[in-house]
């Protein structure tokens, strides 16, 4: 292969590639190939969503949103996130990433529950699963544990999960809730019209 041929080949393949995850960052992907794009991209891109820490584009790996309730990033072992979390009270866990189980051994070390409900990176939560992760949520609360809900960057799904907390916990508006959740981390401003947030809203009624 000639040096003109090799490039125009790399040249392809990167613009499929970009193509692809442009598609999938919008939104634009079925389902089944979101998932597929998700998992296949989940640990290559977590450090460039650790680098925005670092770089102050992003406050905390995570954040406290209500007492005992806290909302960020994919804990990762390397840094000792479990341990962090432990130490912070955190007895339980809900991981909405699809694409990763989460540090399931780090948990059974410190006798911390988790909650998987795999939702797939850039849609939003099924109404199913935000009456599931509250009721979880509400279960360790009231023995007196704190809870940690991850996605993988902690400002799509998992600020889902805990805005519908917020509508429950507090009974607030939609609009409320969202100011509510912005004062404490950077996530969606657009959480409030999410249909299955709104359907959540109206159950609580």
């Amino acid at each position: 292969m000639g040096w003109f041929s090799w490039w125009y080949v790399n040249a392809a393949i990167c613009i499929n590639v970009g193509v692809i995850l442009y598609l999938y960052n919008k939104k634009k992907l079925p389902i089944e190939s979101a998932r597929v794009v998700g998992k296949l991209s989940f640990w290559p891109t977590v450090p460039f969503t650790m680098a925005r820490l670092l770089i102050g584009l992003r406050r905390n790996w995570w954040d406290q949103v209500d007492q005992g309730v806290y909302l960020g990033g994919v804990p990762v072992v390397y840094f000792d996130h479990v341990g962090q979390l432990h130490s912070l009270g955190v007895r339980a866990v809900v991981n909405l990433c699809d694409e990763y189980e989460g540090p399931v051994e780090e948990y059974k070390k410190r006798d911390m529950q988790q909650l998987h409900v795999p939702t797939v990176d850039h849609f939003e939560p099924s109404v199913d699963t935000l009456k599931k992760t509250v009721e979880f949520i509400n279960e360790h609360r009231n023995k007196g544990e704190s809870v940690y809900i991850h996605c993988k960057a902690g400002h799509g799904r998992s600020a889902a999960v805990a805005f519908a907390w917020l509508l429950f916990k507090h009974r607030l508006s939609l609009g409320d809730a969202q100011e509510l959740i912005l004062s404490k981390r950077t996530v969606r401003k657009a959480l409030y019209k999410q249909p299955n947030i709104n359907q959540f809203y109206q159950s609580l009624q």
